[in-house]
C-alpha cells in the first residue's frame, strides 16, 4: 500500500501543477470585453451584473456601459461608464403611461422604439462613451449587447470583433430573425403580445398580422433611422446596421422551458434562466423582527422598479389601500415616498426592500406583483404563491403564465374592486394548492445541470476561443425572405397550376366547343 501511495503521489502532484498552470494561462491571456447594457431598469441590469462581474473575476479586462454600475473597487479588471442619467429620460418619457396594456399594441411598439431611441442617442452622446468610440488605440475581442434595440450592435463593427446579444427576458421577432431562429406566430407569439397557450382564431389572426407589421416597421423604419444614428455617433464608414445585426454570434435569453413556452432554437440561441438568483443573505434586523412577529402571515406588495406605486391613480390607490386594510395579515408595501396617505395600521411601507431574501421568510404568504419575470423567479425560488397585477410590456403575458402554472391568480387593474383584491389575496394565502404547486415548480427550476451564469460564462469564452464561432451560424440568416418562406416555390406551384388549368380549359373548350357546333349544324339541316 505504501508503494502504491508512493507511485500515486507524483501523478497527483503533476495534475495539481497542471491545473494551476492552466489557471495561470487563462488569467494571463484574459480577453478584452466590451458590454453595452443600455436599458435604464434595475430589473434588466440585475440579470447582466453577475456576468460582467464574473468575467472580470476570471481575468478578463471588462469595460461596461451601464445605468447601474457595481462600483466595486475590488474588481480591478472592470471599467464602468455610468449612464444612470438615462433614468431621467425614461421618467420624463412616462414609460408607465406609454406602455399601458389597454393601449393598442402597434402604439406600444412605436412608443417603445421612440422612447428608447432617445435613450440610446443620449447615451451615445455621453462624453465618456464618445471618448471610448473615438480612441483608436482601443481594441476588444468581444462585444456583449443588450439586444432590445439594434443601435449598440454597431460597436462590434467599430471594434472589428464578434458580438453576443443578451436580453433579460425573451426576444422580439426581428432578433430571432437576425440569428436565423424560427418564430411561429401561433406557437410562439411575440413577447409583447398577451397571448400564451392555445390561441383562438382571433388571436391567431392578430398574431399573424402583427408579425408581418412588426417586421415591416422594424426593417423599414427603425433600422434605417438608427443606421443614421450609428453613422453620426459611431462611425461613418461602418456597414449598414441591418447587416451588422446579422453578424451576431450568440443570443442569450433569460428564459427557461418551465416558465416559458417551448420553442425550437438553433444552437446559437442559449436559454439561461434565473440569472440573478443568489444565495440567501441575512435580512436587516428591523425587517427580520417585523416578519418574525407576523405569525398571522405577511403579504408582500411590490410593483417592481418600472411601475411606481406612488404613481398609481388616486382611485386605484384608494381601492388597494381599502383592500389591504381589511386583510387579516401584516402587509409590507414597497412605497417610493416618505408618506402613504391613509396608511392602514397593518401596512408597513418602505422605499426599498430586499425582495429576494424577504421572499424566503416562512411567514410570507403571498406576493402581490406587477408580473415582472425576475419577480416571478424570485417568488418561485422562495416558495411563495403570487397575485398578479399587470400593467404593461410582458407583464400581462407573465401573469397569464403564472395562472396557467397554477401558482397565482391575476386581477385586472381596469376593473379591480377592493373586495375582489381582498378575496383574491386571501384565496391564494389560505388555499394550500397554490403553495404546493409553487414548490413543485421550484423543484423543476432547481433540477438543472448548470446555472444560468455558468452557461453564460462558458459560451462567452467559447465564442472568444473560436473567434466568433461562425460554425454555429444558421443558414437561415443568409436566405432571402422569399426563399425562407417558400414564396418562390408557392408562386411556381400556383403559376404551374394556373397554366395547367388554362390548357385544360382550352382543350375542353376546343373539344366541346366543336361538338356543340356540330350539334347546332345538324339541327339547322333538319
Amino acid at each position: 500500500m505504501t508503494q502504491s501511495l508512493h507511485n500515486t503521489l507524483p501523478t497527483t502532484m503533476f495534475r495539481c501543477v497542471l491545473v494551476l498552470f492552466k489557471l495561470f494561462i487563462v488569467s494571463a491571456s484574459g480577453a478584452k470585453i466590451l458590454g453595452a447594457f443600455f436599458v435604464p431598469s434595475i430589473s434588466h441590469q440585475v440579470v447582466f451584473q453577475p456576468i460582467w462581474k464574473e468575467l472580470s473575476l476570471r481575468g478578463h479586462e471588462v469595460t461596461v456601459l451601464t445605468p447601474n454600475p457595481l462600483n466595486d473597487r475590488s474588481l480591478t479588471n472592470l471599467t464602468e461608464i455610468d449612464l444612470s442619467f438615462a433614468y431621467e429620460i425614461v421618467r420624463s418619457g412616462n414609460l408607465q403611461g406609454t406602455l399601458q396594456k389597454d393601449i393598442p399594441i402597434k402604439t406600444i411598439v412605436q412608443s417603445y422604439f421612440k422612447l428608447f431611441g432617445e435613450v440610446v442617442k443620449a447615451e451615445l452622446e455621453h462624453s465618456e462613451v464618445q471618448a471610448l468610440i473615438r480612441d483608436q488605440s482601443k481594441s476588444f475581442d468581444l462585444v456583449i449587447v443588450e439586444y432590445m434595440h439594434p443601435t449598440f450592435t454597431a460597436l462590434s463593427a467599430r471594434f472589428k470583433c464578434p458580438w453576443v446579444g443578451i436580453t433579460s427576458l425573451g426576444a422580439i421577432l426581428p432578433v430571432y430573425d437576425n440569428i436565423g431562429n424560427p418564430s411561429h406566430p401561433v406557437l410562439n407569439p411575440d413577447i409583447l403580445l398577451p397571448f400564451t397557450g392555445g390561441l383562438g382564431l382571433y388571436e391567431r389572426l392578430v398574431s399573424v398580422y402583427y408579425s408581418v407589421w412588426f417586421r415591416y416597421f422594424y426593417y423599414y423604419h427603425i433600422v434605417p433611422d438608427q443606421d443614421q444614428v450609428v453613422k453620426k455617433y459611431i462611425g461613418e464608414d461602418l456597414p449598414y446596421l441591418g447587416d451588422i445585426e446579422k453578424t451576431i454570434s450568440l443570443l442569450f435569453l433569460n428564459v427557461n422551458p418551465i416558465l416559458h413556452p417551448i420553442r425550437p432554437n438553433v444552437p446559437s440561441v442559449i436559454e439561461l434562466g434565473k440569472m440573478h438568483i443568489r444565495t440567501k443573505s441575512p435580512l436587516p434586523k428591523d425587517l427580520q423582527q417585523s416578519l418574525d412577529k407576523a405569525t398571522e402571515g405577511v403579504v408582500y406588495f411590490s410593483l417592481g422598479s418600472n411601475v411606481r406605486s406612488a404613481n398609481l391613480s388616486l382611485e386605484l390607490r384608494e381601492k388597494i389601500i381599502t383592500a389591504l386594510s381589511e386583510l387579516p395579515y401584516t402587509v409590507l408595501w414597497k412605497w417610493e415616498e416618505d408618506h402613504l396617505p391613509n396608511q392602514p395600521k397593518n401596512v408597513i411601507i418602505n422605499k426599498w426592500l430586499p425582495q429576494q431574501d424577504l421572499l424566503t421568510h416562512r411567514n410570507v404568504k403571498v406576493f402581490v406583483t406587477q408580473g415582472g419575470l425576475q419577480s416571478m423567479e424570485e417568488a418561485i425560488s422562495g416558495g411563495v404563491p403570487l397575485v398578479g397585477m399587470p400593467f404593461f410590456g410582458d407583464q400581462p403575458l407573465n401573469c397569464m403564465k403564472m395562472v396557467n402554472l397554477g401558482i397565482a391568480l391575476a386581477i385586472d387593474t381596469e376593473t379591480l374592486t377592493s373586495e375582489d383584491l381582498k378575496k383574491t389575496i386571501i384565496e391564494v394565502a389560505e388555499n394550500p394548492k397554490y403553495r404546493k404547486r409553487v414548490e413543485e415548480i421550484r423543484e423543476l427550476l432547481l433540477d438543472v445541470p448548470a446555472t444560468g451564469l455558468e452557461k453564460a460564462i462558458w459560451w462567452i469564452e467559447y465564442v472568444i476561443r473560436h473567434k466568433g464561432a461562425a460554425h454555429l451560424r444558421s443558414p437561415a440568416v443568409d436566405l432571402p425572405f422569399y426563399q425562407y418562406y417558400l414564396l418562390d416555390v408557392i408562386g411556381l406551384v400556383l403559376a404551374s397550376a394556373a397554366v395547367v388549368l388554362f390548357i385544360v380549359r382550352k382543350l375542353l373548350k376546343l373539344f366541346f366547343g366543336d361538338a356543340d357546333h356540330v350539334v347546332r349544324a345538324k339541327h339547322k339541316l333538319q
